[in-house]
């Protein structure tokens, strides 16, 4: 084969390997930034705890993007009664370039009531970005995904009005006493 085939062939195999390969290598097309902490502590109490991750989702391309978040925790956890997504179905538009602003990422709720649970413990948490058709409203693949974290801890009961007064009069009580021979 002469060199001049040779080199054709070879430009010919990096242009089809380029025109495949480049469009499966792409960097993620929207950023999930969370402006609260991405991994928070929450003290459970007497009713559900409600910890909220907020931030915003930023386009990255220069073509519009319509998807929703979805996500959850994982793997399954006992420890959460609710979990709720920022942007739900069916979804939204972001123009290229463009953010949402900053907005209630995921809105999770965590149960106060399963006395086997023990504490502490972890909540691992992914949310997850995935394209919606605008024209059909179906969903597709996960565009980015992006993880967050709540350390569960137990909030230490207060003792009741009734057991501190109890406590003070026996007290009093007990040093009225040992002191019997004194008089007021």
């Amino acid at each position: 084969m002469p060199l001049r085939s040779k080199l054709l062939f070879l430009a010919a195999g990096f242009i089809i390997s380029f025109g495949v390969v480049s469009p499966l290598a792409k960097a993620d097309s929207l950023s999930i930034v969370y402006t609260s902490s991405a991994n928070q502590t929450a003290i459970v109490g007497p009713t559900f705890t409600t910890v909220v991750f907020t931030g915003y989702v930023l386009n990255n391309t220069g073509t519009p993007i319509t998807f929703q978040l979805t996500g959850g925790p994982e793997p399954f956890e006992p420890y959460v009664a609710s979990f709720i997504d920022g942007i739900g179905y069916p979804g939204i538009t972001l123009g290229a370039g463009q953010s949402t602003g900053i907005i209630d990422l995921a809105t999770i709720n965590l149960q106060f009531f399963d006395p086997s649970l023990t504490y502490p413990g972890i909540v691992n948490i992914v949310l997850d970005a995935i394209s919606v058709d605008p024209a059909t409203g179906r969903t597709g693949d996960t565009i980015t995904e992006n993880d967050a974290s709540i350390t569960v801890r137990a909030g230490v009961p207060e003792p009741s009005t009734l057991l501190l007064l109890g406590s003070a009069l026996l007290v009093l009580f007990l040093a009225c006493r040992l002191r019997p021979n004194e008089r007021f």
